[in-house]
């Protein structure tokens, strides 16, 4: 005889009779641990973490998975003894699933509350269950062998407990099947239902905790292919593939244990029981490595015993679970809670055009490459008829060498060896039969350690099973007794066994999230999990609302209840808005969630109502609520803003990182929370400020708790004003905590607040500007000085008012804008005018001397005054040659007229033009150096009483433009009387001097502006100047060769005074630390002669240091302001110490016209550089 008959010999007889016993179990089960550990020891003690007990008021018991707020998967035939339509609140059958580790305070609470749902006990209403209709069509299957799936939906939304992740894809064949973990699929089993041990089975009765335990999956396989190893017969047609685990004895002692699946036992090897039934078989992620998050992979359906004094839920039985890969589309389409978000662009709520349904995020799939990804198979699933694929070792395999042993590998259909050959061979309970099925002679023994001892050929004692324990599975009697846990047995196709409905769970933690560890559906293909041998061929249908596929649009979300006695579906929605675009509703809507991040918007006009059941969670975006926005639970704004001027109900507005900004950014409004608020650290309250009192104001209805940062910002066209007060939070409740920091309302503004018992108010505070500018900027530091200590001066408000709100970047920009140029320029054309008079009467006496003093009776003309008088009334400024000198210049020729006058007196009349150019005063504007011309003229009355001296006395008036940068303009005007003299001693010694007292008056013009306000600026001034000169000198050569070495000392003053500017609130005065500004100079140089009578060549070079040490500064303040205000600012000509003077000339004489060429230059002086030209003409009469 073959193995495999001896094993279909030995599983075809019992001894209790000739035929092995089937008995049909009902579905309520628990789960039962091992003889190692007790009941107590296996109690999931660890709250609510998504597996409930479900309750009939009928009195039956099962398990289920919550898998969305609303729904709950579990077994169809813990309620398929009744049409669907029966289970109705307050109808003919109510019924709740409880969600707390002991599940008993919830079910009491329900119905002392006349079936109410409390979220606060983990008690939940259930308004409707459907159930796969497909699980009644097959008697064979007696209700619970396929298609065993059934969905309750909750009545309140389940708010605070984990959801599950459902893997819709076939487990993948293991590579191969390991003697000691089998398939290698390691999973968690839990339920409420009764427990036990090993030995005894199910033998303590429901105590209303949910238990944990573990295994592991020993086989996908169907009835079917089991029971053709096993009896050589599959008893039926029950194709349909399911997860299948046995219960293992770890102490190898129970002789019903014959190792059904190829594996070893667990530590805490557990089976389920009566009570456990719909509940998931999970794959761990702690001992696989599939996914790093825990899946369920089936609902739990029953279970299998197999000799007549096997009890159920002992060692060597089995469970058995449906597969959901085979059922997904069904789960998916009669799940009540949709997920759905809005198209991008904008649109209205009430347009069914605007939505499309979303992926389920607790839905997964294995993708191509191995991986678990958030995701639906393309295909529909094949429900009772899916028989593929198949994997793990079925197997007849007690301890020891035993006489039919062996196993089948169930993907490929070959046998294998079997994994327990070694070890003392256990005295078997397991009879013998022949097998046309006629019982063998057999003795039937208990030994006393309860194994039942098999002698051969011993005559069995045959007994029928009593009429009661035949009854359908389907009726109702025997399906409430399997409710109830009450063993049953049904015949069918003359042979016995058992099967038990328990439900199996897995712990998750409390805290873990719906769809972690999955990607988008978005980031995963979608056709992988489709067509055979695991699914139907052809592709899904069409998406639509029913079906529950992604993609589905023409609808609205609206929450919809059910109507169970009428059939009708409810249609409960998670709305998630993360599309670009903002949507507007403007009616009265109920959903269960409401998510809003990305760049999309919610806006709930006026007439708006929102009311989400469970939470609001802002995670980006923007939600404006002018309208209503209710939550049940709380709204978490995790990023993005909160705007508007309606009423926020909630019962916690939690602010962690966004932004709330009541009436909108940039308007004044009351947004109202009815309920508290929570400022955390990351968050952000903005107000607007409009003009005192006047701001946005937060009114909250309940405490609020602050902390964060407050901003604020004026609204377009007002201004706060330092002191003003505004109220910007009210609460009811009372206020606890502070701001973490509090924002400026500009560079400048900032605010005190102020924390009252109900509300909060700040006043504007206004800082310093000294803080705020670039301190390496002498004109930005000033103006800061300035303006800090003007704060209130008469007719500042407009400037302060602009210039509080402007960036720190736009105030740096105003102060630098405000730099008074002219300052140094008008200094500069009074150094220019009063050194030009100076070198004037310089040049006039080296002329009288190289001409021998031979000046008496005539009228001299130097440069061409009548023509530069002329040039001046007329207005014009230069000459036409002007512009093509680059540097500063004074230009003329000089000529003598005799007009008969005596002949030790001299009179002359001189003019010229002047050029040149300036060192800018240091600021950000000064573009350059500032450029000035003008022109001079000048007149004197000279006496010579002898050949070798000379005396005069003469007048000048110098006209000087300048040009700053940034269009400010300077003028200045020198007059000035002088007395002058040289001597030349017989011994070629040379003395000369002059003296010379003026009055440089000057004038200044600038147009700046602050924001809106522009200011022309004018100056007017004047200052006295003095200069004096003396120069010593010796002529040395002979002939017409002539050297004159000299040495020389000057100095010179110009006293500025203060001076006020004109033209508006800051307008500035100017003032000299001290007022006069000096010049004190060594000169020493040489003149060199030489040529004929008639072209003598010369060439003069001096050496100028300036003993001088002046401040190069001067202080400004606004006219009429404290001395506190005065702030310095550098002079751009600020003095150079040592230059270098070098001229040169030729002098041609002919006959009755003398003419002379001459230039001269400055030169390494940059403060005021000096250069001219000059052509003198001398008519001899």
């Amino acid at each position: 005889m073959s193995a495999k008959s001896n094993h279909i010999l030995s599983l075809a007889t019992s001894t209790a009779c000739g035929a092995l016993a089937l008995a049909l179990a009902a579905p309520a089960q628990a789960i039962v641990p091992n003889d190692n550990f007790t009941p107590a020891d296996i109690i999931d003690d660890t709250g609510p973490n998504g597996v409930g007990m479900f309750f009939r008021n009928d009195g039956f018991v099962c398990t289920g998975t919550l898998i969305n707020p609303r729904t709950v998967l579990f077994a169809a035939h813990c309620v398929n003894d009744r049409p669907a339509t029966d289970y109705e609140t307050g109808g003919t059958i109510s019924s709740a699933f409880s969600f707390d580790d002991n599940a008993l305070p919830g079910f009491i609470n329900w119905i002392n509350n006349g079936f109410s749902s409390n979220p606060q006990a983990f008690v939940y209403n259930i308004s409707q269950i459907v159930y796969d209709p497909r699980s009644l069509a097959d008697p064979n299957a007696f209700g619970f062998l396929e298609a065993d799936i059934a969905m309750a939906t909750l009545d309140t939304p389940v708010a605070d407990i984990p959801t599950w992740a459902l893997l819709f894809s076939a487990l993948p064949t293991p590579d191969a099947i390991d003697d000691t973990t089998g398939t290698g699929y390691h999973v968690n089993v839990t339920g409420y239902g009764r427990s036990g041990s090993g030995t005894t089975g199910a033998s303590q009765g429901i105590d209303w905790r949910r238990r944990l335990a573990e295994n592991y999956i020993g086989a996908l396989t169907s009835f079917d292919e089991r029971n053709q190893f096993l009896f050589g017969n599959p008893f039926g047609d029950l194709p349909q593939s399911l997860y299948r685990l046995d219960f293992d004895d770890p102490n190898k002692t129970n002789p019903f244990d014959f190792n059904l699946y190829k594996d070893e036992p667990t530590t805490r090897e557990a089976t389920t029981a009566g009570g456990d039934s719909g509940g998931p078989l999970v794959l761990d992620a702690a001992n696989n490595d599939l996914s790093d998050e825990d899946l369920v992979v089936g609902v739990l359906s029953g279970g299998s015993r197999f000799f007549g004094p096997q009890v159920f839920s002992s060692y060597g039985t089995e469970s058995f679970y449906q597969p959901l890969y085979l059922y997904w589309d069904y789960i998916v389409a009669n799940s009540p809670y949709r997920y759905v978000g809005a198209t991008a662009g904008d649109g209205n709520w009430e347009d069914p055009n605007h939505w499309v349904t979303n992926l389920d995020p607790a839905f997964r799939i294995i993708d191509a490459d191995g991986n678990v990804v958030n995701g639906l198979p393309s295909s529909p699933g094949l429900g009772p008829e899916g028989g593929s694929p198949d994997f793990g070792e079925v197997c007849f395999d007690p301890e020891g060498a035993n006489p039919g042993d062996g196993c089948q590998d169930l993907g490929t259909g070959d046998p294998t060896p079997p994994a327990r050959e070694i070890g003392d061979t256990l005295v078997s309970g397991i009879g013998q039969a022949n097998i046309d099925g006629q019982p063998a002679a057999a003795d039937v023994d208990q030994a006393a350690d309860d194994s039942v001892a098999v002698a051969p050929n011993a005559v069995a004692a045959s007994e029928s099973a009593p009429a009661e324990q035949v009854a359908s599975a389907s009726a109702p009697g025997a399906r409430a007794g399997m409710i109830l846990g009450a063993e049953h047995q049904a015949h069918g196709n003359g042979v016995d066994f058992a099967i038990e409905a328990p439900h199996n769970g897995v712990e998750i933690a409390d805290n873990q999230a719906q769809g972690d560890g999955a990607e988008t559906a978005e980031e995963q293909p979608q056709g992988i999990s489709g067509g055979s041998p695991e699914f139907a061929a052809g592709p899904n249908p069409a998406p639509t609302l029913d079906n529950g596929l992604p993609g589905a649009t023409g609808f609205v979300p609206d929450n919809i209840d059910p109507v169970a006695a009428a059939g009708t579906p409810g249609r409960y929605f998670d709305v998630s808005l993360t599309a670009d675009g903002v949507t507007t509703l403007s009616s009265t809507v109920t959903i269960d969630r409401l998510t809003v991040g990305g760049n999309a918007g919610l806006d709930v006009a006026a007439a708006g109502d929102l009311t989400s059941l469970i939470d609001i969670t802002q995670v980006g975006g923007g939600i404006n609520v002018d309208g209503n926005l209710r939550s049940v639970g709380d709204y978490l704004l995790m990023g993005g803003i909160l705007t508007g001027t309606g009423t926020v109900q909630t019962p916690f507005l939690t602010n962690i990182m966004g932004g709330i900004a009541p009436g909108g950014v940039g308007t004044v409004g009351t947004l109202t929370v009815d309920g508290s608020l929570v400022a955390s650290s990351g968050s952000t309250l903005m107000f607007d400020l409009g003009n005192a009192p006047t701001s946005d104001l937060l009114a909250v209805t309940g405490g609020a708790n602050l902390g964060g940062t407050i901003a604020f910002a004026p609204v377009a066209g007002t201004t706060p004003l330092n002191g003003d007060v505004y109220t910007v939070i009210t609460a009811a409740g009372g206020v606890t905590g502070t701001f973490d920091t509090v924002g400026q309302i500009s560079a400048i503004l900032g605010a005190d607040v102020a924390y009252n018992a109900n509300n909060v108010r700040i006043t504007i505070v206004a800082g310093n500007y000294a803080d705020v500018v670039d301190g390496s900027s002498q004109v930005q530091t000033s103006f800061a000085n300035i303006f800090d200590a003007n704060r209130g001066g008469a007719g500042l408000g407009p400037v302060y008012s602009y210039l509080d709100l402007a960036s720190a970047a736009e105030i740096q920009q105003v102060f630098e804008n405000l730099a008074p140029l002219t300052e140094s320029t008008r200094t500069g054309l009074g150094i220019a005018a009063y050194e030009q008079a100076s070198r004037f009467m310089r040049d006039r006496l080296s002329a009288i001397r190289s001409n021998g003093y031979n000046g008496g009776g005539t009228i001299s003309m130097v440069g061409e005054p009548v023509q530069v008088a002329a040039l001046a009334s007329s207005g014009a400024g230069s000459a036409p040659w002007q512009n093509q000198i680059m540097s500063d210049t004074d230009a003329g020729g000089s000529s003598m007229h005799d007009h008969g006058i005596d002949d030790s007196m001299a009179i002359f009349l001189a003019g010229g033009f002047i050029d040149g150019s300036l060192r800018s005063m240091p600021a950000a504007i000064a573009t350059g150096r500032d450029q000035f011309d003008g022109y001079f003229l000048a007149g004197g009355l000279e006496h010579m009483p002898s050949h070798n001296s000379v005396i005069g006395i003469s007048v000048s008036y110098t006209d000087l433009d300048g040009q700053a940068s940034a269009g400010q303009t300077a003028e200045g005007q020198l007059f000035q009387g002088t007395i002058y003299g040289s001597v030349t001693t017989p011994g070629g010694f040379i003395v000369s001097g002059q003296t010379s007292l003026g009055s440089f008056e000057s004038s200044a013009r600038r147009t700046v502006a602050i924001g809106p306000n522009n200011f022309n600026l004018a100056l007017e001034d004047d200052a006295l100047t003095f200069s004096t000169e003396a120069m010593v000198g010796k002529e040395l050569g002979s002939g017409n060769f002539s050297l004159v070495p000299n040495v020389a000392l000057r100095y010179g003053m110009i006293d500025f005074d203060r001076a006020n500017e004109t033209g508006g609130a800051i307008a500035l005065q100017f003032q000299r630390p001290p007022s006069s500004l000096d010049s004190f100079q060594g000169r020493f140089g040489f003149d060199l002669g030489f040529g004929s009578a008639s072209v003598r060549p010369r060439f003069n070079a001096t050496y100028v240091h300036d003993f001088s040490d002046n401040p190069a500064i001067f202080q400004a303040n606004f006219v009429g302001g404290p001395a506190i205000g005065r702030a310095p600012f550098a002079l751009g000509v600020g003095q150079d110490r040592d230059w270098v003077e070098v001229s040169g000339g030729i002098q041609i004489t002919t006959g009755s016209i003398d003419l002379d060429i001459a230039a001269d230059t400055t030169v390494w002086r940059n403060d005021v550089r000096n250069q001219s030209y000059r052509a003198t003409a001398t008519f001899r009469f």
